[in-house]
């Protein structure tokens, strides 16, 4: 055998004769008083949590940000593969879009 495993082993029984020390109630009262104020400060976890339970209740984490992570695939390949050239229309007048009129017009219309 060698030194150090002599030396360990009568560090072990040393140890295991030793009296166990007890934690005070204030102290333990400490702790757990402790441990609620940490479990009470805001992380971005929790909020993470919160939005996955608000949109998938119950579920295990990786479902709504699955599901999440779809949908922004299916808008960002909306995006890429939409069509960005509209037609041109021979009547200058004539808009494709409500809101591209120009804003020359009076909006109250005399009121």
């Amino acid at each position: 055998m060698d030194v150090n495993e002599l030396d360990d082993a009568a560090l072990d029984r040393l140890l295991d004769q030793a009296e166990h020390p007890v934690a005070s109630s204030a102290l333990e009262r400490r702790v757990l008083a402790d441990f609620h104020r940490v479990n009470a400060r805001w992380s971005f976890l929790k909020l993470a949590r919160r939005i996955g339970d608000a949109i998938w209740p119950d579920t295990p984490a990786w479902q709504p940000v699955g599901a999440l992570a779809v949908a922004l695939l299916i808008g960002l390949g909306v995006a890429v593969f939409a069509p960005l050239d509209i037609a041109q229309q021979e009547d200058a007048t004539a808009n494709v879009f409500a809101l591209d009129g120009s804003p020359d017009v009076d909006a109250g219309q005399g009121i």
